[in-house]
């Protein structure tokens, strides 16, 4: 009896979160969510550096493939069902099963949906593994299902140290079978195989951390009420999966799995900039931001403090990534991988700046604008894949600039969200300015003293990490110089969650 009272005291705090002391909360956070990005990101890294020297690009091509396919997929599971908890300032013990069976239903749906689709893939992409690949990577769609809610109510109360470590987790078991299944032979499969012990180990920790069991309860009313919005969130997903995978899907069929596997882990690269960092921190400010929707002084104080901190994270990592790529590829993939180096280049530069306007996702999402967001994001659509459409007639090295070029168009609307809440472009330079300008001076740098280390030293890694200590430098010191404002912020998020950490 005590262990189901414990189950339901977690799920009745969820009806309606308390918020006091917000800041704090959030300043844990995004505390919580750049630790956690440096963890995942060293045992992304370092998987990677083991997993290129045990593969080769053809297989990372044929699972690029599969993933066209499965992301389609992954866009219908998406639906909002999750952040219609989070944003929702009142909720039901009902309505929050009716979104689980919800999400359950649409797994399997969409697990059936990937089985069909495999059927035909091979032939659609000219490549047969693709079709077996998708018979076992559909699967993961009922196992991502069951974790909607218990980890929408998670980030609904704002228990970001919990989710850190499912996350850690899983990613740690992710990587750990894909090392083993590489290194005993299995080929492209130990990618697919090691998704879905990821995706299992992540089910079963969510479930265990909440303690949420659902019950056999359901509500057509509330899921009719919340449609509209659910579509408005789909519908910016299709979207988002036509920006992320038209070029896939092009380069794959035309180019070959090879070629793909070239440029679709240089993408990869610098995606971790928006997976690790601009995306979990979304998971932080969607609520907070949601908190403070009627409160629109200390919503705009949010945004600009929350932007200033994103670029001064996230603007350098796409700079320092280009800056480096001769040294990078090498030593994180091996010789074999060489072809991806201009390629890296030219994507990394934007990518930057890119991640850092994501935090007009939760801006859209907490003030209920989803009809705006999905207007804006078609004709971002349409600008992107036109111009992908174009820059693939000249192979990858084309591509590479639509991806570059897109970056541009993000910035455009992102001041767009900002001004939904009365900001405007002083404002816009407020956030991206200071990084944006520290960036392109640390790029210089590294290049100016990138010979005489080469003169130095012949070994890559020791080539690599002075490269790296120069632009840190002069990144810091360029930011101390012109931007005490970050400084500022950075310094009240420290001071925040260490006395958090004091009173815990």
């Amino acid at each position: 009896m005590a262990e189901t009272h414990r189950k339901l005291s977690f799920v009745q705090r969820a009806f309606r979160p308390k918020p006091d002391d917000l800041g704090r909360s959030v300043a844990q956070g995004a505390a919580l969510t750049f630790l956690g990005i440096g963890i995942r990101t060293a045992i992304t890294f370092g998987s990677m550096a083991v997993l290129a020297r045990l593969l080769t690009p053809a297989d990372f091509g044929h699972v690029a493939m599969a993933t066209v396919v499965t992301e389609l997929a992954a866009l219908f599971a998406n639906f909002g069902f999750g952040a219609i908890l989070i944003q929702r300032l009142r909720i039901s013990r009902i309505q929050i099963d009716t979104m689980f069976w919800s999400a359950c239903v649409l797994g399997v749906l969409l697990t059936l949906a990937v089985l069909v689709t495999s059927l035909f893939a091979g032939k659609l992409f000219n490549d047969p593994v693709v079709g077996e690949l998708l018979q076992v990577m559909g699967v993961m769609f009922i196992l991502e299902e069951l974790t909607v809610v218990p980890r929408s109510l998670l980030t609904r109360m704002l228990m970001f140290r919990q989710d850190m470590v499912v996350q850690i987790g899983m990613m740690l078991i992710r990587a750990g079978a894909g090392i083993f299944l590489a290194w005993s032979g299995w080929g492209v499969w130990s990618l697919a195989m090691a998704s879905l012990a990821g995706s299992t180990a992540q089910m079963l920790a969510y479930a265990f951390v909440t303690g949420y069991r659902p019950r056999l309860r359901f509500s057509r009313s509330f899921l009719a009420n919340t449609w509209r919005t659910n579509g408005g969130y789909f519908g910016n997903g299709f979207l988002f999966y036509a920006n992320a995978n038209l070029d896939l899907f092009l380069i794959g069929r035309l180019l070959g799995a090879g070629a793909l596997g070239y440029y679709q882990n240089a993408r990869a690269l610098t995606d971790e900039i928006r997976a690790r960092i601009a995306i979990p921190l979304q998971q932080v400010l969607f609520p907070a931001f949601s908190a403070l929707q009627h409160d629109m002084d200390r919503f705009r104080a949010g945004i600009l403090r929350s932007g200033r901190l994103l670029s001064l994270a996230v603007v350098p990592i796409g700079f320092g990534i280009g800056a480096v790529a001769d040294e990078l590829v090498p030593l994180l993939y091996g010789d074999q991988w060489l072809e991806m180096i201009p390629i890296l280049k030219i994507i990394s530069v934007g990518a930057g700046l890119r991640a850092a306007t994501t935090i007009g996702i939760p801006i859209f999402n907490a003030t209920n604008r989803l009809g705006l967001s999905f207007r804006l994001y078609l004709a971002n659509t349409v600008i992107c894949l036109g111009a992908i459409v174009v820059g693939s007639l000249w192979g990858l090295t084309g591509a590479a600039y639509a991806v570059l070029f897109g970056t541009g168009v993000a910035l455009v609307f992102f001041r767009i969200s900002i001004g939904l809440v009365g900001m405007d472009t002083r404002d816009l330079g407020r956030i991206l300015g200071a990084p944006t300008v520290a960036s392109v001076l640390m790029f210089v740098i590294v290049a100016m003293v990138r010979v005489p280390v080469l003169a130095v030293t012949d070994s890559i890694a020791l080539q690599m990490a002075i490269l790296v200590t120069v632009g840190v430098a002069a990144y810091v010191v360029s930011i101390l110089l012109i931007a005490p404002a970050y400084v500022s912020d950075l310094r009240g998020l420290l001071t925040k969650f260490a006395s958090r950490q004091k009173a815990a």
